[in-house]
């Protein structure tokens, strides 16, 4: 059960969903995120992350996500997970909204995920900074035009860019609690009641 409390309950779940979802392809054009009708449709926001071109694309995102866990299983509990995801998905989306972009996959919010966990670590190991580097110059040069052989579509490198975006997102709201975003006389006032 220890196990489940770090990441892995939250990745066999994201898993299966998306194997699922894979399984459904009647379904990939409505799930799909197209920057001019997503925010209207809402689902896309989210689902667009969990939907794959084929097989391989989501095989390729499943064992990058796998990883992710498994290096970093001691500071990941499954709880925060599945909610960095889902944040890391919308904030991808949001961003992705002012750009004419259509696209499916995990990528950004895995890069999201990879630099959140590698600066967190570069806080305590200090040569962590040259891979938060790494990760930051390969995004930079995508923008730049460098196209690996695996990537599909202009789009990808401006996916990879919001999902290191999401990161900062993901950094800024750890630890935080929603109680924390009410004003102080709003709590005091319920706790007389």
């Amino acid at each position: 059960m220890e196990k489940l409390q770090h990441g892995v309950f939250a990745l066999i779940l994201a898993v299966i969903v998306m194997a699922v979802l894979q399984l459904m392809p009647q379904w990939h054009d409505a799930l799909t995120f197209h920057s001019e009708s997503a925010l209207s449709q809402g689902w896309p926001l989210i689902s667009a992350h969990f939907i794959h071109l084929d097989w391989t694309h989501a095989l390729f995102n499943y064992l990058a996500l796998a990883v992710i866990v498994a290096i970093w299983h001691r500071h990941l509990n499954s709880r925060w997970l599945l909610n960095a995801m889902l944040l890391s998905a919308v904030t991808i989306s949001l961003l992705l909204l002012f750009f004419e972009v259509q696209f499916v996959g995990l990528s950004g919010v895995i890069h999201g995920l990879l630099l959140y966990c590698l600066i967190r670590d570069a806080k305590q190991h200090r040569w962590m900074w040259l891979l938060v580097v790494a990760v930051l110059a390969k995004v930079v040069a995508e923008l730049l035009g460098w196209r690996p052989a695996h990537f599909v579509g202009d789009d990808v490198a401006l996916i990879h860019a919001a999902g290191l975006v999401s990161a900062l997102v993901l950094l800024k709201l750890e630890r935080r609690r929603l109680s924390d975003a009410v004003p102080e006389p709003l709590k005091n006032k319920n706790a007389e009641r």
